[in-house]
Order: structure tokens, then C-alpha cells, then sequence
């Protein structure tokens, strides 16, 4: 490797620095590391926390080669974080230098075997990035570690389904309607399936929302398994096949019969009142005649609280309070929509755009 010296402005890196930072999370130390590395004469920083990887372009970088090497992600954050003006770095001997005027850091670069490519884009579509991340966040807050989230692409829509403890919410996007921009391909993914992990869909959550765009470009490269993100910058998400795809849930939606709409914060209210054992408390919803009925027990304690309705079918479901507490939160309207399809309920927004799914206790053989 030759010795290079290069100048970045301070802001920029403290930019691609906050979003890496938001692409690692914290719950893995080991993976925040910022990766450096060269092509078509620019400097970029890659940052990943195992499956959601970012990659931020930092400077012209008009040297022949870099090979790619690891520095510690929050070392170098905490150096630039009062720095203003112009950033030298230096890469010599294996050491790089970051100095900007009477202050300097020197960090023993690790470098890496594997080599490093900016993804490429080929198919692609094109939605717009808040509606994305609203409903992705809809679908990802009550899960946890070890729980994902399946996204489903065909012919302009997306549909995303996940599923912890009995509830199952369920949402489709139709493609934005605007003039999407070619870039010589001129060809959208025909379909894609992909089931991502709950840690890195909130991390991705977290990174986009700093992006300055108004679009999200999605294309999926099947032979990786992998969903290309750009949104200002380039990300990276890997996955798995979905164990089963969503035409049974389809059903439900298509069928739902709605029985009665309440105020979403009377319903939270309840809800919250019922955690009477912390965050794990069980609650059971139920209807029983104007009524909507809000229960919770633990040992000794119990809980009952209700609000007025006009209910027109019977329906029970039961489930963890703080898990359709933090669903209905996101549902994006001040009413909630219960409805009855088969041997489902399912509470909705009004414009049945976004759904949650229990099991309906009332229904017989259930």
C-alpha cells in the first residue's frame, strides 16, 4: 500500500459518521467499525452491523489503490465531534492520521482480505421514503430480537407481514405515482421476497431517517439474497425466504367485516392502565354489548377497565398489553376499525390501509 494523504471536510465526515453510527446500533460493540475503502477515484466509508450494511462516499480519491482496512467506529466519532474546517487524513506505514490544526488522532489501521464493491443498481422501483418508513415502522415496533419482518414485491406493490406472540400485522404499499428517474436501465424487479431481521430493519429505520431524499430506490440482487437501498446514499440489507407467503392474510383483509370503531386513545388508555405486571402482562380484549372491555390478571391482581361502543358482533382475542398497545400506536388515525373475518379479528385504520390480526376467542372450535 503507497502513503496517501488526503483532505476531507469535517462536516462531511461527521455526517457519514452519524449515519453509520445509526446502520450499527449498539447492541453488538464488536461490529462498529468503520470500513475505508476506494473506487472510481472517491473514498468511502462502509459501516455494517451484520446484515444492514451503509456505504458514504467522503472525498475524490484520485490514488491508483487502497486496500480496504477497519478503525474503530467510536473513536474516531468522538475525535470529530467539535472539529470544524478541513480534516488531513494520512495513510502511512499502516497508521492513519487524523489531524486538524493543533490536534491530531493516530489509529493503527486493520486491514481486511475481502474486497470491497459499491452495490450496484440494476432493477429497481421507486417509493416514496416516509410512507416506506412509517409503514415499516408500523410492522417492526412490537417485535424483538429474533423476530423479522417479510417483505413482498410484485408489479408496483409491496406488501410487509410480521408476526410475534399471536399478532400479525399486515400492510400494503402500492408504488408512488411519479416520473422515475432512469438511469439507463429503464426496468423495475418484477418480484422479490425477503424476510429481514428485527435489529437491523430498526437500525435501517433509524439511518434512512437521516437521509435528505424524499424517494427510496429499492432493487434486490437474488443471487446474494440481498435488498439494495438507495436513499442519498447506498445500504445494503440481508435476508432470508419468507417461510410462507401472505395469500392467506390477503383473504382475511379482503373479508373483513367491520363491527365496531373506537377512539384509539381510549383504547391505548385501557391498555396502558392494564400492565399491571409490567411489560409482559397478557390482556384480553372483548366485546360485550355496547361495550369493549379491557381485562387483565396476574396472581392476586387483576384489572378491568371499558369504554362505550356500539358493537355489532361478538369477538375476543387475547394477547400481550404492551404489544397491541405499541401496534395500535402507529396505526396512523385517531379511530381504530375492529373488524371479524373467519376466525380472525382484526383491528385497523379507518381507511383499511394497515392491519393487526388475533385469533378471535368467540369463534366455535377456535
Amino acid at each position: 500500500m503507497g502513503n496517501y494523504i488526503i483532505e476531507v471536510d469535517s462536516e462531511q465526515i461527521r455526517q457519514a459518521i452519524k449515519k453509520a453510527d445509526k446502520v450499527c446500533g449498539t447492541l453488538e460493540p464488536s461490529m462498529r467499525k468503520l470500513t475505508f475503502f476506494a473506487e472510481n477515484e472517491k473514498l468511502y466509508l462502509k459501516a455494517s452491523d451484520g446484515c444492514f450494511t451503509g456505504f458514504f462516499p467522503l472525498t475524490t480519491f484520485f490514488y491508483k489503490s487502497l486496500h480496504p482496512f477497519e478503525i474503530p467506529l467510536d473513536v474516531v466519532k468522538q475525535f470529530v465531534s467539535e472539529l470544524s474546517g478541513k480534516l488531513t487524513l494520512s495513510f502511512q506505514d499502516g497508521i492513519l492520521t487524523l489531524k486538524s490544526q493543533n490536534e491530531l488522532l493516530r489509529l493503527r489501521m486493520n486491514f481486511i482480505q475481502d474486497e470491497i464493491k459499491l452495490p450496484k443498481f440494476e432493477n429497481k422501483v421507486v417509493f416514496q421514503k416516509k410512507r416506506v418508513l412509517s409503514e415499516l415502522d408500523f410492522v417492526s415496533c412490537f417485535l424483538e430480537e429474533g423476530n423479522y419482518t417479510d417483505l413482498f414485491y410484485a408489479f408496483d406493490r409491496l406488501e410487509m407481514v410480521s408476526s410475534h406472540l399471536g399478532l400479525i400485522a399486515y400492510l400494503k404499499i402500492e408504488k408512488r405515482p411519479i416520473n422515475e428517474q432512469s438511469d439507463g436501465t429503464g426496468e423495475k424487479p418484477e418480484r422479490f421476497s425477503l424476510s429481514i431481521p428485527y435489529v437491523s430493519t430498526r437500525h435501517l429505520l433509524k439511518a434512512l431517517d437521516t437521509e435528505e431524499t424524499d424517494s427510496i430506490e429499492l432493487s434486490y440482487n437474488p443471487n446474494s439474497d440481498k435488498l439494495l437501498i438507495y436513499c442519498g446514499d447506498v445500504y445494503t440489507m440481508c435476508g432470508d425466504r419468507p417461510e410462507r407467503t401472505p395469500d392467506r392474510i390477503r383473504e382475511l383483509v379482503r373479508s373483513i367485516v367491520p363491527i365496531a370503531r373506537v377512539y384509539k386513545e381510549q383504547l391505548q388508555r385501557l391498555l396502558r392502565r392494564s400492565l399491571i405486571s409490567g411489560r409482559f402482562s397478557d390482556v384480553e380484549v372483548y366485546s360485550r354489548h355496547d361495550e369493549i372491555v379491557v381485562v387483565s390478571q396476574q396472581g392476586s391482581i387483576a384489572y378491568k377497565g371499558s369504554v362505550s361502543a356500539e358493537v355489532s358482533a361478538e369477538f375476543s382475542v387475547k394477547t400481550k398489553a404492551y404489544l397491541l398497545r405499541s401496534a395500535l400506536n402507529r396505526i396512523g388515525s385517531q379511530y381504530v376499525v375492529i373488524g371479524n373475518s373467519g376466525e380472525f379479528t382484526l383491528f385497523s385504520s379507518p381507511s383499511l390501509s394497515r392491519f393487526l390480526i388475533l385469533r378471535n376467542q368467540r369463534v366455535q372450535g377456535v
